[in-house]
């Protein structure tokens, strides 16, 4: 049972260190329209997911995403993956009220709605570096100290996962038989107060790095101003009015 549970925060650690990163393998479309005008049209697919229970204005939405990623290249099974998760632990929320309340329609409605809004979310973050996301996010005149928070938590997110990915992954390496529940308490100790320690040295290191590059965040490119999209998402929006 103890092994079930380590190898069940491994696999979070490693989900949730992995949720936030862009993908580099290709540059499609995607990655070269304004992060601004992708911030808008994520967020307006993001909405007509979650502003329904109407199985067929979801799964438009959820078809449109998918064959967009299709069709512009991205790996469609990398999106499904890292949008999967979130649905199946809302159908386990939901599961006990929907069989009291005897509303099975809703126990795969929501989870649906959840599905669809975190595809349309890591469709975002698959094509937009997080440089870009700070920068358009600036360009849609967000206030800076928000933008700092945001920039803050997410460097500070990524060590924390990934320090504790690490550690665990060192203590399965020296692992030379199968521990008893007591040995994996006190191993379990330790690896907590190593991570601890690690996690105020990540922060001592990210703030000097800080300090020595500068807190300003700033990014310039060049982006193509995103019309097919723009346009997509609002064919998307009318056909679901429309139904």
């Amino acid at each position: 049972m103890h092994l079930l549970i380590e190898k069940s925060i491994k696999s979070a650690a490693s989900y949730f260190q992995d949720f936030f990163i862009h993908e580099y393998t290709k540059v499609s479309y995607l990655h070269q329209v304004h992060p601004s005008v992708k911030i808008l049209c994520t967020f307006a697919l993001i909405l007509l997911s979650i502003a329904t229970f109407d199985g067929r204005r979801i799964a438009l939405v959820l078809i449109s995403l998918y064959l967009l990623a299709f069709n512009i290249g991205l790996d469609v099974r990398i999106l499904f993956k890292r949008s999967i998760l979130f649905a199946a632990f809302s159908f386990l929320i939901v599961l006990p009220i929907s069989v009291f309340e005897r509303n099975y329609v809703y126990l795969f409605l929501f989870p649906l709605r959840v599905f669809s809004s975190i595809s349309a979310l890591q469709l975002f973050i698959l094509t937009t570096r997080f440089s870009e996301i700070l920068y358009g996010l600036k360009k849609l005149k967000i206030p800076e100290t928000m933008i700092n928070v945001i920039w803050l938590t997410y460097r500070y997110a990524i060590s924390m996962f990934r320090d504790l990915l690490n550690i665990l992954v060192a203590r399965e390496a020296r692992r030379l038989k199968t521990s008893s529940h007591l040995d994996t308490l006190k191993g379990g100790s330790k690896a907590l107060g190593l991570f601890l320690l690690r996690s105020f040295e990540t922060a001592e290191k990210i703030e000097m790095a800080m300090n020595s590059r500068g807190r300003g965040i700033s990014y310039d490119g060049n982006y193509s101003s995103g019309l097919f999209y723009i346009i997509y998402t609002a064919g998307v929006a009318a056909w679901w009015m429309m139904l």
